[in-house]
């Protein structure tokens, strides 16, 4: 399934751009000028990452600290703050509440004139 998510003009560099379209909440962004798409949930608990800060290609989810690559989802580092505050390392399991670092969903992205359509 194709589903139209936004205009190319809304989505900005290193900039996080979240919408909801047909039942899937994906946060676009750009990264050297490509278009990204994720599901708009961390891993770890399910939350929203529309404030997260994204950096060297990576989004770091506002609640927890937990990284994930952009392009690929995959998870750099698991549970390491609470909404910015760091914790000690004996504690990133206790707050990880036993889940193991998991990926997030990467959608493929397409580029028609000014619509961005992802691939669901």
């Amino acid at each position: 399934m194709r589903v139209k998510v936004a205009r190319l003009s809304d989505i900005q560099e290193g900039k996080t751009h979240c919408v909801k379209a047909e039942g899937l909440k994906v946060l676009l962004t750009k990264i050297d000028g490509r278009v990204h798409a994720i599901e708009n949930r961390c891993t770890h608990l399910g939350l929203s990452m529309e404030k997260g800060a994204i950096s060297d290609g990576a989004i770091e989810c506002p609640w927890h600290g937990s990284r994930f690559d952009i392009a690929t989802g995959r998870n750099l580092d698991w549970v390491n703050s609470i909404k910015g505050t760091p914790i000690p390392e004996w504690t990133r399991s206790l707050i990880g509440l036993g889940k193991k670092p998991q990926p997030v969903k990467v959608f493929e992205t397409e580029i028609e004139g000014d619509a961005v359509y992802v691939k669901a």
